[in-house]
């Protein structure tokens, strides 16, 4: 039986995906600064509260009362939904804290899994965003460790979580299909990655492209979209170069 499908909310994507997302799997979302990562991870929890569904949103590289008034900028409301208890806002820093201070010398994946459990648990919460996940293998000397911390995170939030969830990597510019940790590639069920596109007169294009969708038939090609206000991320048209 077909898995039911998540809607991104992104205007143009849920076609292209043939609805939406498998729902309860894990989706890569990288590239270049400036692209619009954070944007399309809160579009998606934002739909899903639209939807019924609470989400958890982690903030790994900015302060939670970043994201929120980023998304006040777009016209976007996100403390109202934390204030009805139907949003979380998770700050990871502690982690990292523990690191500093000698108090355990890495972040164990099933720690952190451990501890989404009780806020997933919380407030019934069916969609996650870890924006970003490579600080939490920054600190790993060995390729291993990366591979393996990674490894268990993404299977560990398929298998025990009942999450559809998004996670945010970053790309190098210009270095397009080539993620710090390119490892989750293989290991998500779904990779998106976005990228800026010159398209002369010194003037650049936002250009998306569905790398991977497991279990969905998608066409191998890139497409323009825009960051417009109250709409966030919109595909427009096919990118032709």
């Amino acid at each position: 039986m077909a898995r039911p499908r998540v809607a991104t909310g992104i205007a143009g994507l849920d076609g292209i995906l043939q609805g939406g997302l498998p729902q309860g799997k894990s989706y890569l979302l990288s590239g270049e600064p400036g692209t619009g990562k954070t944007t399309f991870s809160a579009q998606f929890i934002l739909e899903g509260l639209r939807q019924g569904e609470n989400g958890i949103y982690i903030s790994v590289d900015e302060k939670p009362s970043h994201v929120v008034e980023d998304a006040e900028s777009l016209g976007w409301d996100l403390r109202t939904p934390v204030e009805q208890g139907k949003l979380t806002l998770l700050d990871v820093s502690p982690y990292f804290n523990w690191v500093r201070q000698g108090k355990n010398n890495s972040i164990d994946s099933a720690e952190v899994i451990s501890d989404l459990s009780k806020q997933i648990r919380r407030i019934s919460a069916k969609r996650l965003v870890f924006d970003s996940i490579v600080p939490l293998v920054l600190h790993r000397e060995r390729v291993h460790d990366v591979q393996e911390f990674i490894r268990d995170l993404i299977f560990s939030i398929d298998d025990n979580l009942g999450c559809t969830t998004i996670m945010t990597s970053h790309i190098w510019p210009g270095a397009m299909g080539s993620a710090e940790h390119s490892v989750e590639e293989f290991l998500v069920s779904g990779v998106i990655q976005l990228r800026l596109v010159k398209s002369g007169e010194g003037r650049y294009k936002r250009a998306m492209f569905v790398r991977k969708m497991r279990a969905t038939p998608v066409e191998l090609r890139e497409y323009v979209f825009e960051i417009q206000h109250d709409h966030g991320l919109v595909i427009t048209q096919p990118l032709s170069e």
